[in-house]
């Protein structure tokens, strides 16, 4: 019962431990990095200040509250004659307090305008925290990719020294039956060294590709962590259907959009700032005054004012958001040409990389059979020992590009879907 407790034990652990290491997809490093990354946070506050901004503008349009008090000491009552008599008109100590209710009636579209302003700005502060989420997205896709492809570049290292470490065997049994000369072993047996100073650079390389993932998921630079393949889809409309696309959803060019309307707004409101406006305000006011019938008194007034003239502040003030306004629309226009350039170098990156695999896919048997033929012929004395190594060296190159292929596909069509904004 013991052995049979301990042989559970056991296995419970190997389930434990095998359950742990798991393979992270690149949906749940997306999920992971977007939660941490500095960027995006900094995006996130900056549209928090754009919806606070917002709330302050509207506050604008809605009545105002004033509470006020105090208590004045004068050295003499203030007094007044009336034929010949003097008397006084206030006490020399005096309470008093009083509250106000202002409440802007119209002023000239200054207020609404502003209103339209901060609402323009808070979309487009959305539209660039999207943005950042989607360069953040490309970013960890990028050294998520980087890791797959340094962990198949290492494989083949691994691969290249072992097939060498097996020819090396192989040179030294001929050699020392006296059949290669010991140039053939020399030769192999620096093949050989290379190969393994190859490895441990791949090695190296991989552990650099893991560290600069883990930094953009905000974990310890030595986590081992092990990541699956992304299945390569390619999409299925045309090039122009994406370039049109990436027109209509690119976020960096809806924030600009954005943007440009904000400014205009602006540039509104501050030409209203001399514009007629109308307030109503009303009232209580209380004066201790014990020579005073009413010491308390309500009011209510209507308040209109005009700025005929004010040095054209306002309207140099208006003039100069414009020119800000048309600045940004024509980065706009600049910025959707660089997209539509984005669009279209990834698909042609796409569609490279789809014949680049094709071709290194259709030559992988072949290197393989290449060198197992190359080596009987070696082995049987019809073939060179530079043949061999030759042959492993076209294997190895062949395995190398259609990885490297592979991998440049996937990341094509990524930053395919982030060009068009659908990342």
């Amino acid at each position: 019962m013991k052995k049979k407790f301990l042989v559970v034990n056991i296995i419970l652990c190997l389930l434990f431990f095998a359950g742990g290491s798991f393979a992270e997809t690149l949906e749940q490093a997306w999920e992971i990095g977007l939660k941490v990354d500095h960027l995006i946070k900094a995006a996130g506050e900056d549209t928090n200040a754009k919806v606070a901004q917002l709330a302050a503008t509207k506050g604008l349009r809605l009545p105002t509250v004033n509470l006020g008090a105090g208590y004045l000491w004068l050295d003499n009552e203030p007094g007044a004659y009336l034929y010949d008599r003097e008397f006084s008109t206030a006490d020399d100590k005096s309470l008093s307090y009083n509250a106000t209710v202002s409440l802007p009636l119209y002023t000239h579209f200054q207020i609404s305008s502003a209103i339209d302003a901060a609402t323009a700005n808070l979309k487009a502060g959305e539209f660039t925290e999207i943005a950042a989420r989607q360069k953040v997205k490309l970013k960890i896709a990028e050294a998520y990719i980087a890791i797959i492809l340094r962990k198949q570049q290492t494989d083949v290292a691994l691969s290249h020294e072992q097939s060498l470490a097996a020819h090396t065997v192989d040179v030294k049994n001929l050699h020392d039956v006296g059949m290669v000369p010991v140039n053939d072993l020399l030769a192999a047996q620096v093949a050989l060294a290379n190969a393994r100073q190859m490895l441990l650079q791949a090695q190296n390389r991989l552990d650099l590709a893991r560290s600069a993932y883990n930094r953009l998921l905000n974990r310890p630079l030595d986590y081992e962590v092990e990541i699956s393949a992304i299945p390569l889809h390619y999409p299925t409309v045309d090039l122009a259907d994406l370039s049109q696309m990436a027109s209509d959803k690119r976020p960096e060019l809806m924030a600009l959009g954005q943007q440009v309307e904000a400014l205009q707004w602006q540039a509104k409101s501050a030409k209203a700032e001399n514009g007629p406006k109308v307030i109503l305000r009303s009232g209580y006011d209380y004066r201790e005054n014990s020579h005073q019938v009413n010491e308390s008194v309500w009011q209510a007034m209507v308040l209109a004012s005009w700025d005929i003239f004010d040095g054209n502040v306002a309207k140099h003030k208006g003039l100069a958001l414009q020119s800000r306004s048309r600045a940004l629309a024509e980065q706009r226009q600049e910025l959707a040409t660089l997209i539509q350039l984005q669009v279209r170098q990834a698909w042609l990156d796409m569609e490279e990389s789809r014949k680049r695999i094709e071709v290194t896919k259709e030559t992988l048997e072949q290197a393989e059979e290449n060198l197992k033929v190359t080596r009987d012929r070696y082995k049987e004395g019809v073939g060179t020992n530079t043949e061999v190594l030759d042959a492993e060296t076209l294997r190895t190159i062949n395995y190398v590009n259609y990885d490297k292929a592979g991998n440049d596909a996937v990341f094509a069509v990524i930053r395919l879907h982030y060009a068009t904004g659908n990342l």
